[in-house]
């Protein structure tokens, strides 16, 4: 496997998104390819510097992402799917400096409140058991801005995930990932009351998918991307 070879320790804070810009950089330059198996957990980690924990949590989200196909007891896949999406999330990501976070909550905000409606009206049973394992998650990490962050990533991810669309999914993730340098910044400012706020919106986002309440899932999810909005606005500023 070369492309062990290219992969280095990152610092111990690490964040879901540096091991998915990790793995994406190895995909766009072509060291790992559609098809191609990763290597175990012990053997990735200690490349990456980084837990089993971590890791197991970025192979998650990057499998929900649609990049990785997870084989329970046997292997990880690189999707064969992947170069097909009709969007490429991972290239947006350089463009992040060169775009407003006006303009990133414009498109954010027409596409992730059009998905929370679809997903309110498609949401099942187990997709609210899904959603409410994060809720809990976030509820017991409020003191971890690491960890709570990922849960609220996992959140919007599995939001995605229960639109069944994989256009707007394809396209929001894109938004998103414009959005990844700024939300790691913001880490470092994210204080307890702001995690708690973001809780809180993320519980009335839960309550009206799990009611199948189009209106109100559209309603909260708008307040609570006014609020990161204008949170990322201001350290923008300061």
């Amino acid at each position: 496997m070369d492309f062990l070879e290219k992969i280095k320790p990152i610092e111990k804070f690490i964040l879901i998104d540096q091991v998915i810009a990790k793995i994406a950089t190895l995909i766009e330059n072509g060291d790992l390819k559609p098809g191609d198996i990763l290597p175990g957990e012990r053997i990735l980690s200690e490349r990456l510097g980084i837990s089993r924990t971590s890791l197991r949590q970025a192979l998650k989200a990057l499998n929900v992402l649609g990049v990785l196909d997870i084989v329970p007891g046997r292997k990880t896949y690189i999707k064969k799917s992947f170069t097909d999406i009709l969007v490429n999330p991972f290239r947006f990501i350089k463009a992040v400096h060169a775009i407003k976070i006006e303009e990133i909550f414009e498109a954010r905000r027409i596409l992730e409140e059009g998905i929370v409606e679809i997903a309110a009206k498609k949401a099942k049973g187990h997709d609210i058991s899904e959603l409410k394992k994060y809720i809990e998650m976030a509820e017991n990490d409020l003191e971890n801005k690491s960890e709570f962050m990922y849960a609220e990533f996992m959140f919007h991810q599995y939001i995605f995930e229960i639109s069944d669309n994989k256009i707007l999914t394809a396209v929001m993730h894109s938004v998103n990932d414009l959005l990844i340098v700024l939300e790691k910044y913001e880490k470092d400012y994210l204080t307890i009351d702001d995690r708690k706020k973001s809780f809180v919106q993320h519980v009335d986002i839960y309550n009206a998918i799990k009611d199948n309440n189009i209106q109100d899932a559209r309603l909260a999810m708008h307040k609570h991307l006014d609020t990161m909005e204008s949170r990322l606005s201001k350290l923008e500023n300061s």
